[in-house]
């Protein structure tokens, strides 16, 4: 059974159209198939969730809504089959930054071109979907300046009063690898979302994530009645906890980020290992107690 039938199965209203008939991008999602036939679902028999996992699998099609550069269109191949167009002049190394907004209501070229703005020179930019997309941020020599993103969600949340997230995958000098970075990246921003990671989050900031969404919820069960049973219901207590090892187990720093006298955090953390027994000031202990605290979501 072919991609589009057993699609069909899933989104009744589910069309194969011609190029000239995709641009309603208000109503309909486009994709394309394994076999390059353009692919229009109704939005509204897919949620975002949906939406997300169609455009890891299928090639989000951006019809006539916006055009594509010949070096966007380029990367845009290269993604999908891992092959070179000649005449080309690619990168010394590249990065993905994805973002994704809350609000789909702004025209795609006003956030094409706010996005752009950050840098000095074009970065090719393509969408998977009415708010979410990925810039390919090129190096092309070794002196040249890399995006820093301090600031930048603020300053886009003010001019587009939307929410907006960002997620950066690491640099890479192999370009045939484009695709399998990407579907990695994409990976790590669906993680970054559902654990409800804010701003900026880069590949080092999701990594413990993978680790922690494996695990079957009841695995998880026994780790939270074994560490946590007789802290669970203390929130406080867990968030202090969490904030210390985030900040390299400085009790001063942590003070700091929490307002909290430096006394009362060590108290705090005294009492965290008198009723879980984990030290959470050797390596060993702070590594368990880390994870564990990823997936409680505090």
């Amino acid at each position: 059974m072919s991609v589009i039938h057993q699609l069909q199965h899933i989104y009744p209203s589910l069309r194969v159209i011609t190029e000239t008939e995709a641009g309603d991008t208000d109503q309909w999602d486009y994709f394309l198939s394994p076999e390059e036939e353009i692919i229009a679902i109704p939005k509204t028999e897919r949620n975002k969730q949906e939406l997300e996992l169609l455009s890891i699998f299928l090639s989000p099609f951006e019809g006539h809504s916006v055009t594509c550069t010949e070096r966007e269109a380029a990367w845009k191949d290269l993604v999908r089959t891992g092959e070179l167009k000649p005449g080309v002049s690619w990168p010394l190394s590249y990065r993905f930054i994805l973002f994704t907004f809350d609000d789909s209501s702004t025209e795609k070229s006003t956030i094409k071109e706010a996005l752009q703005s950050l840098f000095p020179e074009r970065m090719p930019l393509l969408w998977q979907s009415d708010r979410s997309g990925y810039i390919v941020e090129e190096i092309f020599s070794d002196d040249q300046d890399v995006l820093t993103f301090e600031g930048i969600p603020d300053v886009l949340m003010s001019d587009f009063y939307t929410n907006i997230q960002f997620f950066t995958s690491h640099f890479s000098s192999h370009l045939q690898e484009a695709g399998a970075i990407l579907e990695w990246a994409l990976k790590g921003a669906d993680l970054a979302d559902r654990y409800h990671l804010p701003g900026v989050v880069s590949y080092k900031d999701i990594i413990p994530y993978f680790y922690v969404d494996d695990l079957p919820d009841t695995d998880w069960h026994q780790i939270e009645q074994s560490i946590f049973q007789e802290v669970l219901e203390d929130k406080d207590l867990l968030q202090t906890i969490k904030v210390f090892l985030e900040s390299g187990s400085n009790t001063s720093l942590a003070a700091k980020r929490l307002y909290m006298h430096r006394n009362s955090l060590q108290y705090r953390v005294d009492k965290f290992i008198e009723k879980t027994d984990l030290d959470i000031k050797n390596f060993k202990g702070a590594v368990i107690t880390y994870l564990a605290l990823l997936h409680l979501q505090l």
